[in-house]
């Protein structure tokens, strides 16, 4: 199973370089307008799936070039290659040869964009341990207040212990949203702590009114897993 995801306005369609160029700009529109709604978790993992695969596809342009009568240390052209080349190689075909540069232009710009709205958002969240932190890594909550006295409530579960983990992979289920209230908060708290499960709690207080499922939480999604990281060690 390759690791780049082939975006599917290179994928479906005609091989016609017109086409393929509307498509592409069609396509980056779309994207745009989803990240203004508040859709910046969809966005970023297709922007960054986006440029995974035209980055390496660029960089095959460049490998397929072969010098001629070229040697280094005593080596041919081809046995560098053997030995230097490691990676995927991806099906290539002149329309994408003319296209790829602008389309990365087009895709790191608007990467850029996905970064301004990642820092809004990261510069309006404090986030900490409920009381204690726990001694073992394990399953928890996580309670996000928001700018308009919302109560989101997430769960997650244990992170597998492996450094091979990425924030993306860290999964966080939506349990409920709610009006806050102290009481309330405060009650749901107890009740998960008198069952002593060594539940991991954290609160999240997101002090800018923006979307959360979709667009927020991306960032709090990335900020609990470099948390739990850090301190567990994983």
């Amino acid at each position: 199973m390759s690791k780049y995801k082939i975006p599917v306005w290179i994928d479906e369609g005609p091989m016609d370089l017109e086409y393929k160029t509307l498509k592409m700009m069609a396509r980056v529109k779309h994207l745009q307008k989803t990240l203004l709604l508040g859709g910046l978790q969809k966005v970023l993992l297709e922007v960054d799936d986006t440029l995974d695969y035209l980055y390496r596809y660029d960089a095959q342009q460049v490998t397929r070039v072969k010098p001629h009568e070229y040697e280094v240390m005593g080596l041919q052209w081809e046995d560098l290659e053997l030995v230097f080349t490691t990676e995927e190689e991806l099906e290539t075909n002149a329309i994408l040869d003319t296209l790829v540069e602008d389309a990365i232009d087009k895709f790191e710009d608007l990467h850029s964009k996905c970064r301004e709205a990642w820092r809004e958002i990261e510069d309006a969240i404090k986030y900490s341990y409920i009381g204690d932190r726990k001694y073992f890594l394990s399953d928890g909550f996580v309670f996000i207040r928001t700018a308009n006295d919302d109560l989101h409530i997430y769960y997650f579960t244990k992170p597998t212990k492996t450094f091979k983990m990425h924030w993306k992979d860290f999964k966080m289920q939506h349990i409920k949203t709610e009006k806050w209230d102290e009481d309330t908060y405060f009650a749901r708290l107890e009740e998960i702590s008198s069952k002593k499960s060594g539940k991991i709690l954290i609160k999240v207080n997101l002090e800018k009114e923006t979307e959360v499922e979709n667009h927020a939480m991306a960032v709090i999604n990335y900020c609990i897993f470099s948390l739990l990281r850090k301190d567990y060690t994983f």
